[in-house]
């Protein structure tokens, strides 16, 4: 059967097509331009001007607010550029005096580049984004701003202020405490460590530590300066632990080994922390035993006293023996329970043949030795003990120097 095409008087042959494009087709012929008079045209130029004009008033009140917002952050930097020349022309002040200078005067001027530090932190946080445009070279920058500013994260999530104020500043608070005639006090060795812990500077902190236990006393005031030697094992002389940790958690997230190891060697493992650890936390509770055989014959004389079965002096005995016993049970009991508590142990455990006293002793060094291994290897607790590589295996090595064992066994995950 042949296809009958029906057309309609004065018009052209259309081939056969569906019926979308048939529908666009139509759409394309009704969109021809039409002729309009002078006048729509003259109104239509008006009112695109007037659209214009209102555009333009409405993006003026925008773009004030970047600049105004520049120039106060730009003065903001040049005060923090004119509080660090301060610091440095009193820093130089002090380095070229022939007197030692007070302590108070070294702890404000750390202090001062502290509270710089911290105002350099939290520019970083509360500068604001900038405002996209259409510009093509203005959104290029604004990319590359915004990548920059990514970069300058550090890996625990903390911002990383300006480089070269933060080099500036880091560079003249390390002079302050390296000078001969200055004395590193608990309050300026605090200060320190706080500004380059913000300033994320952690190169200078074995130094600085060694320096705080080893370097002659200045006497106050002294002129010329007058020094006495330093007692490296004294209990004034070791590094606080909160100070010590807040070191060695800024050179972990640089991923620096060798510094991370350095800072626990002049922190954790010096005499004076052992020391300082014995006398503070231990000083009480030796007394208390010391004190306890006198306390349990006064008690065992008074209960002596108050019987009327067997003769006063065999009952003073019996009690102060036994007295003397439960004292010294529950003493032993307490001591074991704390010398061998493993909870907090992740990856690092002692050897075994380690005594108990060094074990409590060493505590603090152990659980640095597990900070760093547990930043350094595998997060996934199944996949513990397939690190290879040179640091790790260095690791590993000087780990066990220290009378410790590096994921021991029976203690990990799955090995039980």
């Amino acid at each position: 059967m042949k296809r009958v095409t029906l057309q309609a008087p004065g018009s052209r042959l259309q081939r056969p097509v569906c019926q979308f494009c048939q529908f666009s087709n139509a759409a394309q012929r009704r969109a021809l331009p039409i002729a309009r008079s002078p006048i729509a045209s003259g109104s239509r130029a008006s009112t695109r001007g007037l659209a214009l004009q209102s555009q333009r008033r409405s993006v003026r009140p925008t773009t004030r607010a970047p600049l105004l917002s520049t120039h106060r952050y730009a003065s903001m930097s040049s005060t923090r550029e004119v509080a660090i020349e301060e610091v440095v022309q009193a820093a130089e002040a002090m380095r070229n005096a022939d007197r030692v200078p007070a302590n108070e005067t070294v702890t404000k001027l750390l202090a001062k580049c502290e509270n710089i530090a911290q105002s350099l932190v939290l520019s970083e946080h509360d500068q604001p984004e900038k405002t996209p445009t259409n510009d093509e070279g203005n959104a290029i920058s604004s990319l590359l701003d915004l990548e920059e500013k990514k970069g300058q994260v550090a890996r625990d999530g903390t911002s990383i202020p300006d480089p070269r104020l933060a080099d500036e500043l880091s560079r003249i608070a390390t002079e302050i405490v390296k000078d001969e005639k200055v004395f590193i006090n608990e309050e300026a060795l605090e200060s320190y460590t706080k500004t380059q812990t913000l300033l994320r500077r952690a190169e200078h902190f074995p130094e600085v530590f060694h320096l705080f236990a080893n370097k002659p006393v200045p006497e106050e005031n002294s002129a010329p300066p007058k020094f006495l030697k330093a007692s490296p094992k004294s209990v004034n002389s070791a590094i606080p632990a909160d100070l010590a940790n807040m070191a060695l958690d800024v050179a972990i997230s640089q991923k620096n080994l060798s510094l991370v190891l350095a800072i626990i060697d002049n922190t954790f493992c010096a005499p004076a922390f052992h020391r300082a650890k014995v006398f503070k936390k231990a000083g009480v509770p030796l007394g208390g035993l010391a004190a306890a055989p006198m306390a349990c014959y006064a008690l065992a004389s008074w209960a002596a006293t108050i019987q009327n079965t067997m003769d006063p002096s065999t009952a003073t005995g019996i009690a102060f023996a036994a007295s003397l016993a439960y004292v010294g049970g529950t003493s032993s009991m307490g001591i074991l329970a704390i010398t061998t508590a493993n909870d907090q142990m992740e990856r690092v455990t002692w050897l075994s043949g380690i005594p108990l006293r060094q074990r409590w002793l060493r505590e603090e060094e152990r659980a640095a030795m597990d900070k760093v291994a547990v930043a350094w290897g595998f997060k996934d607790p199944y996949m513990r003990g397939e690190e290879v590589g040179e640091e790790w295996e260095s690791l590993r090595e000087f780990i066990g120097m220290r009378g410790m064992i590096l994921d021991k066994t029976e203690l990990m995950a799955g090995m039980e």
